[in-house]
């Protein structure tokens, strides 16, 4: 197994190396400890955060105060630019998953060096493909299983923030519990649980404190778009996150 299907694009992704590297060079060397907050939702959008190392999580509180995790990002990612881009407030919160090594450039200072490197088009870019890929996997749930609704979150996040582990496995790093994952997939704690243990069950992947390690992500993936893992159905209590 090999990760080649359906990377996801991040802004290191979309820019050449001098180009990262001004940035780089510009701002101010941080590190956040793990569970710090980099960034809060409402605040003023002051700065852009580049994360050179490190995995964060991207949550928004809704109005009845629940605390909804979105995705989780890894290095490469600028975090806060839409803010400082339109002097709107910022839309989510974002923690440090483990320790962070990040660089902090002031909003106006980003603003220039996207002037300077002709970048909206590539801000624009990320903007929208991070939108379509959170409205297809909010389609994509309506209609599945649990056992494929997790496949499917898990999927994500190893076109996300997967690394190779061993000849064949994928490792992905939460950093946070995984009953964190039903929000993510609209289902209730209890029902990821059993649908995790299902794939566990299947070979498909391995459960670890606060990671998974992906050992067979073309099954994922086929788990992912619906199909029943071998041996028996998938779960199918299909219940919403309360």
């Amino acid at each position: 197994m090999t990760h080649t299907e359906g990377n996801a694009m991040n802004f290191r992704s979309l820019v050449t190396t001098d180009v990262w590297r001004d940035l780089i060079d510009r701002g101010r060397q941080r590190t956040y400890p793990y569970k710090s907050v980099l960034l809060a939702q409402g605040e003023s959008p002051d700065c852009v955060i580049a994360l050179v190392d490190g995995l964060v999580k991207v949550a928004q509180s809704n109005e009845g105060g629940e605390h909804l995790t979105l995705m989780l990002r890894g290095p490469g990612e600028v975090l806060g630019e839409m803010g400082a881009l339109l002097g709107r407030p910022r839309s989510a919160t974002v923690t440090a998953a483990r320790r962070c090594t990040t660089v902090v450039l002031p909003a106006h200072a980003f603003r220039g060096y996207v002037e300077r490197h002709g970048l909206e088009t590539v801000i624009y870019q990320l903007t929208v493909e991070r939108l379509n890929s959170h409205e297809r996997l909010r389609a994509d749930l309506v209609n599945l299983p649990c056992t494929a609704r997790v496949a499917r979150v898990v999927s994500l996040l190893a076109d996300e923030i997967g690394c190779p582990q061993g000849a064949t496995g994928l490792l992905v790093e939460l950093g946070m519990p995984r009953t964190e994952l039903a929000t993510m997939a609209a289902m209730r704690r209890s029902s990821v649980l059993t649908a995790l243990g299902e794939l566990q069950s299947a070979g498909i992947l391995i459960l670890g404190r606060g990671r998974l390690v992906i050992t067979d992500l073309s099954r994922l993936r086929a788990v992912a778009r619906g199909k029943e893992l071998l041996g028996g159905k998938s779960h199918k209590d299909a219940t919403p996150a309360m």
